[in-house]
C-alpha cells in the first residue's frame, strides 16, 4: 500500500544537489523498511536488539511483533503520513514500535523519557498526533498521570503502554496488542520512499520552544551508512548505546545504524561504568558511542572487567572534545577511539578514521564523512574562509535535514539555496580538512573586548592532572563586561584547585592570560541533559543568579 506524503513544512532540496546524491548512490527510493526486510531475510535468528534487563528480539521476532503492532496502530485511527510520538527509555520494545510505525506508513517522533507533560504537549499539538507510545513507568516516575495530562491538553486520544505484565498506566498494553492483533499482511504495509519523512527529532536552540527536525528516509540511511563506513562496521558488529533514544545519537546510531548494517543493538539506560562493561562482556559489544565522560567511565570499568575487552574495539566520543588522557587510556587498552561531530540537523558529518594519528583524535573533531562537504565561513557573509581562520562551521550532504516541522522560515535561516547547513558553531579547519570546534557563536565570552571561547578553555582545563571535567560560563562584571567562571569536577583523590593553580598551569601551557578563568567552583558532578551533554544553559543561569545577587 502506498502512503501519501503530508505537508510537514519541509524545504525542497535543490534539484541539482538531489540528483548528485542519487547519482552517487547516497539517495534512492528505498526506505528504512526496505533495509529492515533485507536484515530480516539475511539473519532471521540473529538478535536484533537487547536491553539492560535482558529483554531481546531476534530479527524474525521483531518483524512478527511489529506487524501485529502495525495492525493495532491502524485500528486506532493512525493514517499513513502521521507522526507517532514514542516516549520510551532504552527498552528493546522500542525497535518493535519503530518498525510498526514504518509499516503503518508513519514517521516516528522519539521523545526523551524524562520529559514531563508540559514539555510534551507542544509536540503533540504541532504534529497533530492522536496516538502515542509510553512506558508504564521509568525509574521513579509513573506515566499514568503524564498520559492523563497530555490527553487533557493535546490531541492525544490513544496511548500504547510498554510495561511489565498487566501494566497499562491508563492506556492499552503493548503485550496485549502484540498478542491479540493479527499481523498486518506485507501487501498492506504503507511503504515510504527515500524523500518521505522517517523521523522527527525535537532539539532545543535559541528559539523559545524546541524545533522539530525533519529527517527523511534518505537522510537517516545516508547518515548511518557513512557512519558505519567511517568506522568499518558491518553485520558482525554489536553497538552498545548508552545515549537515550529520544536523542539523535541514541536513535540514529543505536537503532537505525544496526538496521542498515544488519548488526545488533545493545541498549543501556544506566550510565554507570561497571554496568556498561557488564553489558559489553555479556553481549560481545564491539563498539559504543557517548560523551567523553561516559566513555571514560566505561573504559575504567573495562580495566576492572577484562572480559569486556575481548570484544570491544571501537569507541566514539561526541558532544565535547576528547581529553588526551582518555585517548591514551583507550590506546593502552587496545581500543580505537574516534572523535565524532554533528548536529541533529546534520548527524554526523565529521569523524576521525582508523588511519588518523592520535593527535587528530584529541586535537580535532575529524574530517568530512563520506559523501559530505564541510567548510568554514564568515558568520556574517557566509563566504568561505582560508585554512586556519576561525569562522562558522557549515556542512552539505545527503544527511542534512529536510527542514523544521511547520517552520520553513526557521529552516531558511540555517539552510541556504545551495543546500549548506550553517551550524552556529565556531570552528577552524586545517589544510588537510580536519576541523576543530572552538565554541558556539552565542556562547563566546567577551572580556574587555577580548573574545574567549569556553570550549577552548575547557580543552586546556581537562588536561590538568587534577581535573576530570570542566564547564566554563560567563559571569557579569561591571568593568570588563564579562569574566569566565569554571565549574570543575576533580579526579578522585585530587587536591583542590583554585584560581592561582589555574594561572600557573595556563602560563605553563602558553595560554593567553585573559583566557584564564577568574572564578572557580568545585562541584561533585556537572549537570547533564537527557542526551548526556553538559547542561551549559543551566550552569549559566546558576552563575548569573550567584553573581547578580
Amino acid at each position: 500500500m502506498e502512503a501519501t506524503q503530508r505537508d510537514y513544512g519541509a524545504v525542497e532540496t535543490p534539484a541539482a544537489l538531489a540528483r548528485s546524491f542519487t547519482e552517487r548512490g547516497w539517495w534512492s527510493q528505498r526506505g528504512v523498511l526496505d533495509a529492515w526486510e533485507e536484515a530480516v531475510a539475511a539473519s532471521p535468528a540473529k538478535v536484533a536488539v537487547v536491553d539492560r534487563s535482558g529483554r531481546s528480539y531476534t530479527y524474525e521476532q521483531a518483524d512478527g511483533a511489529s506487524s501485529r503492532l502495525a495492525t493495532w496502530l491502524l485500528s486506532k485511527g493512525v493514517a499513513p503520513g502521521d507522526i507517532v510520538p514514542v516516549q520510551l527509555p532504552s527498552r528493546a520494545e522500542f525497535l518493535v514500535v519503530f518498525i510498526a510505525v514504518l509499516k503503518a506508513g508513519c514517521a516516528i517522533n522519539p521523545l526523551s523519557a524524562n520529559l514531563r507533560a508540559r514539555e510534551c504537549v507542544d509536540a503533540y499539538y504541532v504534529q497533530g498526533s492522536r496516538v502515542g507510545v509510553f512506558a508504564a513507568h521509568y525509574r521513579r516516575t509513573s506515566y499514568g498521570a503524564l498520559i492523563r495530562e497530555i490527553r487533557r491538553r493535546s490531541p492525544l486520544r490513544e496511548a500504547l503502554v510498554v510495561g511489565e505484565s498487566g501494566e497499562t498506566a491508563g492506556g492499552e498494553s503493548f503485550a496485549d496488542a502484540v498478542r491479540d492483533c493479527e499481523p498486518l499482511p506485507r501487501n498492506r504495509w504503507a511503504r515510504r520512499g527515500g524523500q518521505d519523512i522517517a523521523a522527527v527529532m525535537f532539539t532545543s536552540g535559541s528559539e523559545a520552544k524546541p524545533k522539530g527536525v525533519l529527517l527523511t528516509h534518505n537522510n537517516v540511511i545516508a547518515s548511518e551508512r557513512a557512519f558505519a563506513m567511517s568506522l568499518g562496521l558491518g553485520a558482525d558488529d554489536v553497538m552498545l548505546m548508552p545515549a537515550p533514544l529520544g536523542h539523535a545519537t541514541g536513535f540514529l546510531h543505536g537503532v537505525v545504524m544496526p538496521i542498515v548494517t544488519g548488526g545488533t543493538s545493545v541498549l543501556c539506560d544506566l550510565l554507570e561504568g561497571d554496568e556498561m562493561a557488564r553489558m559489553v562482556a555479556a553481549h560481545g559489544a564491539t563498539c559504543a558511542m557517548s560523551v567523553p565522560g561516559v566513555i571514560d567511565a566505561l573504559l575504567c570499568a573495562c580495566g576492572r572487567n577484562r572480559g569486556a575487552l575481548a570484544s570491544l574495539r571501537v569507541l566514539c566520543c561526541g558532544g565535547s572534545p576528547v581529553p588526551r588522557p582518555l585517548l591514551e587510556r583507550a590506546r593502552l587498552m587496545g581500543v580505537r577511539l574516534h572523535s565524532v561531530y554533528g548536529a541533529t540537523e546534520s548527524a554526523p558529518h565529521t569523524m576521525t578514521r582508523a588511519s588518523d594519528p592520535d593527535d587528530r583524535v584529541y586535537q580535532t573533531d575529524g574530517r568530512a564523512c563520506p559523501g559530505v562537504e564541510v567548510r568554514i565561513v564568515d558568520p556574517v557573509t557566509r563566504r568561505p574562509l582560508p585554512p586556519g581562520t576561525e569562522g562558522e562551521e557549515a556542512s552539505r550532504g545527503p544527511q542534512v535535514f529536510a527542514g523544521y516541522l511547520g517552520r520553513p522560515d526557521l529552516t531558511r535561516r540555517v539552510v541556504d539555496d545551495d543546500g549548506w547547513y550553517y551550524s552556529g558553531d565556531l570552528a577552524v579547519m586545517d589544510g588537510e580538512g580536519f576541523i576543530r570546534i572552538t565554541g558556539r557563536i552565542k556562547d563566546i565570552i567577551i572580556r574587555g573586548g577580548e573574545n574567549i571561547s569556553p570550549t577552548e578553555v575547557e580543552q586546556v582545563l581537562v588536561t590538568h592532572p587534577a581535573i576530570a571535567q570542566a564547564c566554563v560560563v560567563p559571569v557579569p562584571d561591571p568593568v570588563l563586561g564579562e569574566r569566565a567562571l569554571s565549574y570543575l569536577v576533580l579526579r578522585p583523590g585530587a587536591p583542590p584547585v583554585g584560581v592561582d593553580d589555574l594561572v600557573r598551569y595556563f602560563v605553563e601551557c602558553g595560554v593567553a592570560k585573559y583566557k584564564i578563568p577568574e572564578h572557580v567552583r568545585l562541584v561533585d558532578a556537572l549537570p547533564t541533559l537527557p542526551s548526556g551533554k553538559v547542561d551549559r544553559r543551566g550552569l549559566k543561569e546558576r552563575a548569573l543568579s550567584e553573581f547578580s545577587g
